[in-house]
């Protein structure tokens, strides 16, 4: 196949010459189809809970909580067999998804290994262990070993568990970062962090959308910054990375004038993402920009969606969706001292969702 078909081929943000050997795609395609075969039994449990006049009325109660919608969708699914298989085939799914996906790597180390590499690993910044909280060692996604559990885990996550699961699952995820890094009010940023950069989806796209700006991305995973240092030095960019939690990052008070996540949020625990808002603002200069995206607001979801998101996340390895979802963010942003906060949806379902906020110009001395 020419090498322009091939490249047609691979979503967008992938490497098209990283191409697997017929057994490792094959049980990474299967995973994938598995997946997809849920989908009538979804739409099965989707039609029962749509028509339970209990489910549909909390969207209308005063305060819609999401335990009174778990326990009316229990009660509308009891003796669900649809259920109970999803459930199943999603938690066999996940706990075999890293350990295929890093046999499929190991059996092509040789080949792939190149295209794995940092060109220099040296150069990321890393703050130490000793900044490292406790909630990452928690195994998010159910990745097996954690995001450091494979030296190559950025490489593997990005072009294997991301190409052959969720590209086909959720399509175009690449779109939806552009979409975040064009809702930054202005364009002439000068220095860009990304906080919980990762191997650099959403790091690409900032760099896409302010050419001339310098950017830096912070993370704790270093196998994900390794890879965010290759994909950069592909494309001929140099980002400033550094291992440091997003709530510490140790670098100089107001050196940004934009400071951004994607999905950042909904994985640490509330009163961390308090710190991560205080630390934006003490990075930022006066007359900087927030912008945060994460996971939509359970109030902003229909029944049906609120339910299926916080199900998930119970299932899926994602311990702090909920606190999320249902937390104050405006507030949060507020009590750190931003202003002209606001949040808007910018897709389907009303994901993503973004809060934006700015560091006041001219701020007050404390007395």
């Amino acid at each position: 196949m020419p090498p322009e078909e091939i490249a047609a081929q691979v979503p967008d943000g992938m490497n098209p010459d990283v191409r697997l050997h017929q057994r490792g795609r094959a049980e990474l395609e299967f995973l994938a189809a598995q997946r997809a075969a849920l989908d009538p039994l979804r739409a099965r449990v989707k039609a029962r809970l749509e028509a339970s006049p209990e489910v549909a009325a909390w969207a209308d109660a005063l305060d819609p909580r999401i335990g009174d919608l778990r326990e009316a969708a229990d009660r509308a699914l009891d003796g669900s067999a649809e259920q109970a298989v999803i459930g199943a085939a999603l938690r066999w799914g996940r706990r075999s998804l890293t350990p295929r996906a890093a046999a499929a790597f190991q059996a092509q180390r040789a080949e792939l290994e190149e295209f794995a590499q940092a060109p220099d690993p040296a150069a990321i910044l890393d703050r130490g262990q000793e900044v490292v909280p406790r909630y990452w060692k928690y195994e998010f996604h159910g990745t097996t070993g954690g995001w450091d559990g494979h030296e190559h885990m950025g490489f593997v996550h990005h072009e294997l568990v991301y190409r052959y699961l969720l590209v086909p699952a959720y399509g175009d995820i690449f779109r939806q970062r552009a979409q975040v890094a064009a809702a930054a009010p202005r364009t002439g940023y000068t220095a860009v962090c990304d906080l919980g950069c990762g191997t650099g989806q959403y790091t690409l796209k900032l760099a896409e959308r302010f050419p001339d700006a310098r950017v830096t991305g912070v993370d704790l995973s270093l196998t994900a910054l390794r890879y965010a240092q290759r994909r950069a030095a592909d494309r001929g960019l140099t980002w400033e990375l550094v291992r440091a939690p997003a709530e510490q990052t140790g670098l100089p008070a107001g050196s940004q004038d934009l400071v951004t996540s994607f999905i950042l949020l909904h994985e640490i625990p509330p009163h961390t993402i308090r710190k991560v808002f205080a630390e934006a603002f003490r990075l930022l200069k006066p007359g900087g920009d927030l912008v945060f995206s994460d996971v939509a607001p359970y109030h902003e979801r229909t029944p049906y969606q609120a339910w299926l998101d916080d199900w998930d996340a119970e299932n899926g390895n994602e311990p702090w969706w909920r606190t999320t979802a249902t937390a104050d963010l405006v507030e949060m942003a507020e009590a750190a001292g931003f202003t002209e906060v606001r949040q808007q949806a910018l897709g389907p379902g009303n994901y993503p969702w973004v809060t934006l906020a700015r560091r006041p110009a001219e701020e007050k001395e404390s007395t």
